[in-house]
C-alpha cells in the first residue's frame, strides 16, 4: 500500500491546516486533529460499502457448542484499549496487495488523541507489541522512520488471506463507529460488547450476561458495563422479549430481553423483516 505523502503539518489542497478550525484541537494547535487523521485515514482505503470486515474468530473462535474466546479477551483482560482502536483502523485500511500500511508512530499517536510526540511513540509502540503479541500483525521498518504494519489472520493462525469459504463468518464495522466519535465515546466495555453484537448477525439479539461471559470470555460485570454503556449512548436498545420454556421458573417460561443496534450503527446485509421483527418467540431450553 502506498504510504501517504503529506507530513502532519503540510497543507491539503492549498488550505493551511492552521487556518482550518475543523482540523485542529485547542490542545494540539499545528497537529492534524485526531478525528482529521482518522478520517484521512479511513478515506485512503476506499471501501464501497465503508464498513470494516473482521472475521468472528477477532471475538470467538470455533464453533458452538466447542467455542472458545478470541483475541478480543485479552485486549480486554489486559486493558489494552489503544491496542484495541489501533487494530480496527488497521483491520479498516488494509486490504488487497500485501495487507500493510506504512505510517509515522505521531500519525497512529493522533489517533488514539496523543500529540506529545515524546509520549506517543511509546504508547504506539506498546499496542503495536499487544497485537503481535497475539499475532494479529507484524512490524517492520519502513521508508522516512515510519513503520510497516502488516495485519495477520484474525485468530493469529499465520499471514492475512481474503476469506475463501462462502460461508466465512465476518462481522462488519461500519464507519459510523469513527464518524460519530464512538471510538472515544464508547469505554473499553462498551466498545467490546459493540463488536460482540455485531458478531450475532441479527437483527434482534439477547445479550445474556452468564452465556455472553462463556462464549467470550469477559467477565459478566464487563458484559454489564459494556451493555449500558452502548444503550446509554444511543448505540443499542431493547426490542421486546425472547420467551422460552423453562422448567428453571415456577410458570415453566422464562424470556429475556432482547437489543438491536440503532442506525446508523445497524447491522449491514440483514433483512429487515422477518421473524426477527417478532418480539415475542418461542424457542427451545438451552
Amino acid at each position: 500500500m502506498t504510504p501517504i505523502q503529506h507530513t502532519a503539518t503540510e497543507p491539503e489542497s492549498g488550505n493551511e491546516i492552521g487556518q482550518d478550525e475543523s482540523a485542529v484541537t485547542p490542545e494540539a494547535e499545528g497537529y492534524l486533529s485526531q478525528a482529521r487523521t482518522i478520517e484521512m485515514i479511513l478515506e485512503r482505503s476506499k471501501r464501497k460499502n465503508r464498513t470494516v470486515p473482521i472475521r468472528r474468530a477477532f471475538v470467538q473462535l470455533g464453533e458452538r457448542p466447542g467455542t472458545r474466546p478470541g483475541a478480543l479477551k485479552s485486549l480486554v483482560a489486559s486493558r489494552q484499549e489503544r491496542a484495541l482502536d489501533l487494530y480496527l483502523l488497521v483491520a479498516a485500511i488494509t486490504g488487497a496487495n500485501d495487507h500493510s500500511v506504512t505510517e509515522w508512530s505521531t500519525t497512529w499517536a493522533r489517533t488514539i488523541g496523543i500529540f506529545d510526540e515524546k509520549t506517543g511513540a511509546p504508547a504506539v509502540s506498546r499496542s503495536w507489541k499487544a497485537l503481535k503479541d497475539l499475532g494479529l500483525i507484524t512490524t517492520a521498518r519502513g521508508s522516512q522512520r515510519r513503520t510497516t504494519v502488516t495485519k495477520r489472520m484474525e485468530d493469529g493462525s499465520g499471514p492475512y488471506a481474503p476469506p475463501e469459504n462462502v460461508g466465512e463468518k465476518y462481522l462488519q464495522l461500519p464507519y459510523a463507529y469513527w464518524e460519530n466519535d464512538l471510538h472515544t465515546k464508547l469505554s473499553l466495555p462498551g466498545k467490546a460488547m459493540l463488536l460482540i453484537a455485531y458478531a450475532q448477525r441479527k437483527n434482534k439479539f439477547a445479550l445474556v450476561q452468564a452465556k455472553i461471559s462463556e462464549w467470550y470470555g469477559l467477565a459478566q460485570k464487563t458484559v454489564a458495563a459494556g451493555t449500558d454503556d452502548l444503550v446509554q449512548h444511543g448505540v443499542l436498545e431493547p426490542a421486546g422479549f425472547e420467551y422460552f420454556d423453562s422448567l428453571a421458573v415456577r410458570s415453566g417460561r422464562g424470556s429475556r430481553p432482547l437489543y438491536r443496534l440503532v442506525p446508523p450503527f445497524h447491522q449491514r446485509g440483514l433483512p429487515q423483516k422477518g421473524l426477527e421483527d417478532f418480539f415475542d418467540r418461542k424457542v427451545s431450553e438451552k
